[in-house]
Parts: C-alpha cells; structure tokens; sequence
C-alpha cells in the first residue's frame, strides 16, 4: 500500500471518528437541554468524548506523520477546531456534574426556604451504607429534604444521590433521575439500611468484636471501651430497639 493510500485511509477512519464525536456532541447539547438532565447519560457522555479525543490525538499524530509538509498547517488548523469543540463540550458536562451532584465535597450545604423565610444552613453529611449511621442520616435528610413541598420529587432524588457514597450509591445506581423514582430509591435505602433486626445485628456485632481491656491500669483502654459500650446503647435506646435486643440475646458479663 503506497503512502498516499495509507493517508487517505486514515482520514477515512479519522472521519468516521469526528462524526461520532459531533454526534456525541449534539446528544449533549440535547440533554443539557432538557428541562431535567441525566447526569449518569451525561457522565456516559463524557466518558464517551474522552475516548474518542484519545482516538482523535492518535489518528492525528499519524497523519501528520504521513503528509507533506505544505498540508500540515491547515491539518493542524482543522484539528484544533475538532480538539476545542471537544474541550468545551466536556467542560460543560463537568460543571453540570460539579454544580447538581457536588460530588468532591464532603458534606452537601442545602438551604431551604419556607413562607419566603430563609433559615440557617442545614449540612447534611454523606451516607455510605454503615447500617448505624443511617437512622442518623434518614432523619436530616427527610427534615431538610424529603418533606419539603416545594422541591420537586426529581430534586429530592439529585439530593438524595448527591449525598450517597460507597454501597449506599450503588444500591440506587440502576435508578435514572425521575420523579418516580425518588419514592423507589427512598424505599431501597429503607429496606436494606434501615431495618431493625439488621440495625440490631450491626450493633451487637460492633459489641461483640470489642477488644477486651486486659490491664486493669489501661484507664484509656477502659474508657474507650466504656464509650463505645454506652454509643452503641444510646443508638439502640433511641430506636427504641433497646428492649428488642433484650429479649433476642442473652448478654452473660
């Protein structure tokens, strides 16, 4: 195969792959469009340009190997235009993510307003599936967000998966971001993090696993086993499972 004839099948593969980025780019622009927009479309999205654009650099490096040298400055030209138009679309994905999922942060800042009166920020802090932490999240985020009437089941549900990490994230991950949805994703949590035997379960396998202190003269060791002793008692009080507990297991000290 002659040089010429390499080049042009090149290209040839060169364009097929730039109208698939064009497309990919359209479909963006339809999403980001759209009154509600799927981040996890989005976030495919933008997996999908990045690959491309590593396809792109690939098949550009070798062309511009191949051609004459008075070709080079209008090939390069006509790739900057393909590189930038790829660049800004993946910027705009990255800050609809950034801006709906504030998924680098620690902790989500939600600000709710009721009767035009703006009460002080609520920080609701991220759940990753540890079944004793949950009845802590569960009832901030409800106060905060799932009983506020003014937002949007598909809002509460972007709230929702904003503040899920780990397990708790991907218990929901099939769900995509409708209204319908939200009462779905509320009831998957419920059922796999908030049930009693299973809170009960965690925490007498926390007490069970508790190192003994074995010197007497350890006052450290003793009153970090004497607080983690009475957390996981005060968690199962107000539960009210306390009595539960009780009566499924028989503590011998």
């Amino acid at each position: 195969m002659s040089v010429d004839e390499t080049v042009d099948r090149n290209r040839r593969n060169r364009g097929a792959v730039r109208a698939a980025v064009t497309n990919v780019i359209k479909s963006v622009e339809a999403e980001l469009a759209k009154e509600v927009s799927d981040i996890e479309v989005l976030q495919d999205k933008l997996n999908i340009l990045v690959k491309r654009e590593t396809d792109l650099q690939t098949l550009d490096e070798t062309i511009n190997g191949q051609i004459k040298l008075v070709e080079l400055e209008k090939e390069v030209e006509h790739e900057l235009e393909y590189s930038d138009s790829i660049i800004r679309c993946k910027g705009k994905i990255r800050r609809f993510i950034d801006k709906h999922r504030c998924s680098n942060v620690d902790a989500a800042v939600i600000t709710r307003q009721v009767n035009n009166t703006k009460l002080p920020r609520i920080v609701l802090y991220k759940f990753g599936g540890d079944i004793r932490k949950f009845h802590e999240f569960w009832p901030s985020f409800e106060a905060a967000v799932h009983d506020n009437p003014s937002l949007p089941r598909v809002e509460k549900l972007n709230y929702l998966r904003s503040l899920l990490i780990r397990d708790a994230a991907r218990a929901i991950s099939g769900l995509t971001l409708t209204n319908e949805n939200y009462d779905k994703a509320v009831e998957v949590l419920k059922d796999r993090f908030g049930q009693r035997q299973a809170v009960i379960s965690a925490y007498m396998n926390t007490l069970l696993s508790l190192q003994p202190v074995r010197r007497i003269n350890d006052t450290l060791g003793l009153r970090n086993l004497y607080d983690e002793i009475n957390n996981s008692i005060r968690s199962l009080e107000s539960l009210g499972l306390i009595s539960i507990l009780m009566a499924t297991y028989c503590i011998q000290f």
